[in-house]
């Protein structure tokens, strides 16, 4: 395939940024990307190189190369950590921005709509704090979602609030609700004392953890799945959850006013629902737990968690009727 002519007018801006990188590799130490991949391509240090070579021309793009540029949470963990204040994501959004010009296709971690479910409801729209989903006339009688490639941040709050599971991302991240449902369901048929499942934003608690290898930690009776927001975990991924045995979930995000995505909120909206659902089924609302961390406040999720399994020792686990009654059995 024919590399594309790509003028990087607006990347080029950044090239005395690219050259204050000293590859030390702390941005990556703290990239979900990396710790699914763990290619040296998929680390922020990585993507830099790559610009910087397509800048100046010692690199020809390629589609696979645009596709790792593309490939990004937006989580910040790489500028926060940079050593040399490099702004990665702000010199990522640029070469997008190129490379879209040029005529690339892209798919990276920026959501898909299937025309072929969506119903052009407009639910996701407003949910987008970056407004990168919006609604356009295909003809007078005809709309489509459409997504700007360059905005979307692969929070994944649309792909959870569609309720006909037209919006998508790439599998192989971790991020998608087939994976996630397969994570619980791992966790809780392998550790036969596994009660508590704690879905734990990336963004506030990721790095305090110190993940350097797994997005998963498990200590039973609990298991923590790290997800790209809060708001990404669905009602259904909950109820999934207590299918498979699970006494108790608990969702750990941000505090409101510090969530880049404003999951949150949709997270607590939905959580209320949720848990009205439960008392009409007779199940104990409170095996669902909200709770908010900030940036490095481990210590803090540690302590809520030791209280909440005590919480879920005293109720015991899911009787299972109610379970049948919850999945419809």
């Amino acid at each position: 395939m024919t590399a594309k002519k790509v003028d990087f007018k607006r990347s080029k801006k950044w090239e005395q940024e690219l050259n204050k990188c000293i590859r030390c590799g702390y941005c990556y130490e703290l990239c979900p990307l990396f710790k699914s991949y763990t290619w040296e391509s998929d680390t922020p240090r990585g993507k830099l190189i790559l610009i910087y070579g397509m800048i100046a021309d010692e690199i020809k793009p390629n589609q696979e190369i645009v596709d790792k540029i593309f490939q990004c949470f937006y989580c910040k963990n790489c500028s926060d950590n940079c050593s040399a204040g490099v702004p990665v994501t702000e010199v990522l959004t640029d070469a997008r921005a190129d490379l879209i010009e040029a005529g690339y296709d892209v798919k990276g971690t920026i959501v898909e709509i299937d025309e072929n479910l969506c119903s052009v409801c407009g639910v996701c729209v407003p949910l987008c704090k970056y407004e990168a989903l919006s609604i356009k006339d295909i003809n007078k009688d005809q709309k489509k979602i459409e997504v700007d490639k360059i905005e979307c941040r692969g929070c994944g709050l649309c792909v959870a609030a569609c309720p006909s599971e037209a919006i998508s991302q790439i599998e192989g991240c971790d991020i998608t609700l087939p994976e996630l449902h397969e994570k619980v369901k791992t966790l809780i048929q392998t550790y036969e004392d596994m009660k508590l499942i704690i879905f734990c934003c990336n963004w506030s608690l990721f790095p305090g953890m110190q993940l350097s290898e797994s997005p998963t930690i498990i200590k039973a009776p609990y298991g923590i799945i790290v997800t790209m927001c809060s708001g990404r975990v669905a009602p259904e991924l909950i109820l999934n959850a207590f299918h498979e045995g699970a006494w108790g979930v608990m969702v750990a995000g941000c505090p409101p006013e510090e969530c880049d995505h404003d999951g949150n909120y949709k997270t607590r909206r939905r959580l209320v629902l949720l848990k009205n659902m439960l008392k009409e089924l007779n199940i104990e609302p409170e095996r669902i737990k909200l709770e908010w961390f900030s940036t490095g406040e481990s210590a803090k999720l540690k302590n809520a968690i030791t209280e909440y399994v005590k919480e879920l020792e005293k109720m015991g686990p899911i009787k299972k009727i109610e379970i049948q009654k919850m999945v419809g059995g």
